[in-house]
């Protein structure tokens, strides 16, 4: 009978991990596909500004041969390329795109950027009324060929509120690099902090296996499979006959505490190794809702560690209190998964 009790539980958390897999699999499908101009989700720090393409130019200057300003119908007469590119915002949304524009290495031959250049400052025309936006791109990274400065989008002229006349596309960065509404390019010799790095966000915005939220919502769905099977087996296995009797026996009472244990420590895991590669890369944790909702998932939790304690010295006097964390906890982590979900779709 145990053995069959067994059998079935793998198979829960065989099922369970599958399904687990399709839904991230099917958002990160939804990403590769084309999304049109006018459902492409927008993120700045203000309103799009207003710019007139007859008399906006294109300033660039610092350590180079040519140093000029082009104007919009000069820009748009570069010799171009178009290629397909992802753009992920760092709260979660994404969208894809075809972008046309100029290469940023055919862009440095053209102005001549001299040996001694280390990095390019893009300036841009919005500002939060005490700074305008501005990020930068080492030399190296210009130096790929998939790095462009777009006019077009997906075979129209770029859209006002996705940076019309002018934006950097940088596929594999995060958004805050693909900067937009750009009027000066400048090239220089030294280490330079944009508008969120001098706020404690990273230079480097590549997209890793460690800092993409695809690794971290995988770990967290498994562990929400895990915490839903010591949950069920912890009210099946509770003193109150009248819960425990409607509730299957998913699992036979000696391995809930191995269950229950293993759920702790792979969720205290994930929030650890979340909250290191977000401090690392922001500057900050808690800056989202999000993140905050996931904070109160992990003291929960630990209430339910906490109170689990005198439960298996024999205190059943914390039998309420370990029920209780134990059930927040586990549907703020559920409510975390769905609004990062929300998040990744846009």
């Amino acid at each position: 009978m145990r053995s069959g009790k067994g059998i079935g539980l793998v198979i829960v958390v065989i099922v369970s991990l599958m399904l687990a897999s399709l839904l991230v699999g099917s958002v990160i499908r939804e990403d590769e596909s084309i999304t049109s101009n006018d459902e492409f989700f927008t993120v700045s720090i203000t309103d799009p500004p207003v710019i007139d393409p007859d008399t906006w130019k294109l300033r660039i200057d610092g350590l180079i041969d040519f140093p000029m300003e082009l104007s919009y119908g000069q820009v748009i007469s570069l010799s171009n390329v178009t290629e397909k590119a992802e753009i992920r915002c760092v709260t979660g949304p994404s969208a894809t795109a075809y972008y046309t524009g100029v290469t940023l290495p055919e862009f440095m031959h053209l102005i001549g950027v001299k040996d001694v250049a280390s990095e390019m400052v893009f300036y841009c025309a919005d500002d939060d009324g005490e700074e305008s936006y501005s990020t930068s791109l080492t030399i190296e990274e210009l130096n790929r060929d998939d790095v462009l400065l777009a006019w077009m989008m997906n075979n129209e002229t770029l859209p006002i509120n996705q940076g019309f006349p002018l934006k950097l596309v940088v596929p594999g960065d995060w958004g805050y690099k693909w900067a937009k509404w750009i009027v000066h390019i400048s090239v220089i010799d030294s280490d330079y902090k944009g508008y969120w790095e001098k706020r404690g966000w990273a230079d480097d915005a590549t997209i890793t296996p460690i800092t993409d939220w695809v690794t971290h919502s995988v770990l967290l769905t498994f562990a929400a499979v895990l915490g839903g099977i010591a949950a069920l087996s912890g009210l099946r296995n509770s003193k109150s006959g009248e819960i425990s009797s409607k509730v299957p026996e998913v699992l036979p009472r000696k391995y809930h505490r191995y269950v229950s244990v293993a759920f702790y420590a792979l969720l205290l895991l994930v929030f650890l190794f979340w909250a290191t590669v977000t401090f690392d890369n922001r500057g900050a944790i808690f800056y989202t809702f999000h993140g905050r909702i996931a904070l109160i998932t992990i003291v929960l939790s630990m209430a339910g560690i906490l109170t689990s304690l005198p439960l298996i010295a024999g205190a059943d006097r914390w039998r309420t209190v370990h029920f209780v964390t134990n059930v927040g906890g586990y549907l703020m982590l559920l409510i975390t998964i769905v609004l990062g979900l929300i998040l990744a779709l846009g």
